[in-house]
């Protein structure tokens, strides 16, 4: 199975590291629904803590998802898909390569076992996954976080955006493709058992931008979070629980959760939802956001400043997501948020890409290295360093204690990553001088909305932010 140099078989598998912190974690798969609205229903996975000693003899949890039955691609066919569109390749891979290849990742957690009860109380947090994500693939990062004492809820989106999400229910959303246009062209739909009447399909009489279409899924998503907010409040009340049922051994996880100390973490389109989130729910008190795909950011969120303490974690290819009016965006939100006494810091991981805040490049080195979709740091390097800013910067602002108003690095990570300074705004941030930073007033021009990956495209305006 080698092709291109690039060995596709099971021992190209690597294990995830040894988490970061003093508990072992449990797994546990569930479907949450709201008892008011029959379509408003989630897979989450649940990342937890348990004693060490209580996982002896329990066999690792499976990394991938289940399908239930369902007349569905796996995840792993669904990943290939995503990768390379739908088509003969995509096939070949995700059934040859792909699922045999993921069927045998096993995670650093163990399902089955009791939450520990050492912990009282115990953090919320929410995992907002990225475009083609799921709520497994960024077990590396929940699977920390758990260590640390957290009751991770790793929801797995419904607006399309996620490569697959198939119901313990027998609900299968597949993952909505759309070519990577600036404007989304007209083209026929679908209609369920038929054509209309003049034997024409159906078809979106306008066309639709990037924009619109990802910012309506944004604002979905912000509110799956926030859905699943209200479902750990309930978890946590022991209240509804047919439609925010838990396993049995995690029943004593009842009246424990602090949700005055709920906190979000998302990567990519999962950081544009986390922030949005926070802006929207008075409920979240921190954020983390990982190598932020801002894009589908709405103008309201985009030209104000940030209400909770926020760090943002970049790759080196940050600049790539959203060339030109990425940085300027993170700049300007940067600087009215500090002048706002909002404690946000953004550093760069150094010798990191877009994909090594997933689980990707630690379970398939060879595969993601080849593909030039990691960076040259070792990637369980990357994704300690990754996991030991994520759960200091929460630990510090969600502390009890008081504590310093900005989070610093320790020590032991300063040569890993990499502040962000005038000379790192300064590629899009042309004129602004060094000592506006900080202003309230900082205004920056960016062209909100304009999907600046398609060249061919001119935005019709420009908006201050």
């Amino acid at each position: 199975n080698e092709g291109n140099g690039v060995d596709y078989s099971v021992n190209a598998i690597s294990s995830f590291p040894e988490p970061g912190g003093p508990f072992a974690v449990g797994q546990c798969d569930v479907l949450w629904k709201d008892p008011t609205d029959a379509s408003k229903k989630l897979m989450v996975r649940i990342f937890y803590p348990v004693d060490k000693e209580a996982t002896a003899g329990v066999p690792n949890a499976p990394w991938l998802p289940e399908t239930y039955g369902a007349k569905c691609p796996t995840y792993a066919e669904a990943y290939a898909k995503f990768m390379w569109r739908p088509g003969i390749n995509s096939v070949l891979i995700g059934s040859f390569a792909f699922s045999p290849l993921m069927s045998n990742v096993r995670t650093q957690t163990f399902g089955g076992v009791p939450i520990t009860e050492s912990l009282k109380p115990i953090r919320p947090l929410v995992y907002s996954h990225g475009l083609g994500g799921s709520r497994s693939c960024y077990s590396g990062v929940c699977v920390d976080l758990a260590s640390h004492g957290f009751f991770v809820a790793a929801l797995e989106h419904t607006d399309g955006s996620a490569s697959l999400s198939a119901m313990s229910d027998g609900t299968v959303i597949e993952h909505s493709f759309v070519p990577p246009l600036a404007v989304i062209p007209v083209k026929p739909q679908k209609i369920p058992g038929g054509f209309t009447s003049s034997l024409i399909p159906k078809t979106r009489t306008e066309p639709m931008t990037q924009y619109e279409f990802r910012n309506k899924q944004l604002i979905k998503r912000a509110a799956e979070v926030s859905f699943v907010a209200d479902c750990l409040e309930k978890l946590n009340q022991g209240a509804d629980a047919d439609n925010v049922p838990i396993p049995a051994h995690l029943a004593s996880v009842v009246g424990r959760l602090d949700m005055s100390k709920l906190s979000v973490v998302g990567h990519s389109f999962g950081a544009a939802t986390s922030i949005t989130a926070c802006q929207q729910d008075e409920r979240f008190k921190a954020c983390v956001a990982h190598d932020a795909w801002l894009f589908p950011l709405s103008e309201s969120v985009a030209t104000g400043a940030l209400r909770v303490p926020t760090l943002f974690l970049n790759a080196d290819t940050f600049e790539m997501l959203w060339p030109e009016e990425g940085n300027k965006l993170l700049y300007a939100l940067t600087q009215r948020s500090r002048a706002r006494k909002v404690s946000v810091r953004t550093f760069g991981v150094n010798g990191t890409k877009h994909q090594n805040y997933s689980d990707f490049p630690v379970i398939a080195p060879e595969l993601t290295g080849a593909m030039g979709v990691r960076g040259e740091t070792d990637p369980d390097v990357a994704l300690g360093v990754i996991n030991a800013c994520g759960a200091a910067f929460l630990d510090h602002h969600l502390s009890s204690v008081p504590r310093a108003p900005d989070w610093e690095v320790p020590k032991e990570l300063e040569g890993a990553v990499t502040p962000y300074d005038a000379h790192r705004w300064g590629i899009s941030v042309a004129g602004l001088k060094e000592e506006e930073a900080g202003a309230a007033d900082v205004t920056v021009t960016v062209k909100i909305g304009a999907f600046t990956n398609d060249r061919t495209y001119v935005p019709p305006s420009i908006n201050q932010v």
